[in-house]
């Protein structure tokens, strides 16, 4: 997998999220994580961190952000609004896995959404596909 990551431009290889769940994914595949939100789901990102999450996706030209399963996604799609990205249509699994046996099939590859290692190949292949 992280075979794949490495496909992506080194200056392209940043991952916005809903919120900040993504550090040691990031870590682990060489990825600069940001998110709308802090750690917590349970607060709401302000104004401010708003207006600063579109300022960098501008600043950096980030193409794709990256909505997640588990949290609502209006904050997410007003900041691609806002800053003119799309909006990935692959939701990452952050908080929780797919449905058990929920098959995904990706260059040949068919994996389960519902187990672990199953919802990080769908992570890193959603990733993949948009940041590239």
């Amino acid at each position: 997998m992280k075979q794949q990551v490495s496909t992506i431009p080194e200056n392209q290889r940043v991952l916005v999220t809903s919120h900040d769940a993504f550090f040691y994914f990031g870590r682990a595949f060489g990825l600069d994580v940001r998110g709308l939100q802090g750690v917590s789901t349970a607060a709401e990102a302000g104004l401010k961190d708003r207006a600063n999450l579109v300022k960098f996706l501008k600043e950096k030209g980030v193409k794709t952000v990256f909505p997640e399963t588990s949290i609502n996604q209006k904050g997410i799609a007003a900041v691609a609004a806002e800053a003119g990205v799309k909006i990935s249509g692959d939701a990452l699994f952050s908080d929780a896995l797919g449905a058990p046996g929920d098959q995904e099939t990706v260059d040949g590859v068919t994996y389960d959404k519902g187990t672990y290692t199953g919802m990080i190949r769908h992570n890193v292949n959603s990733i993949v596909k948009g940041l590239r």
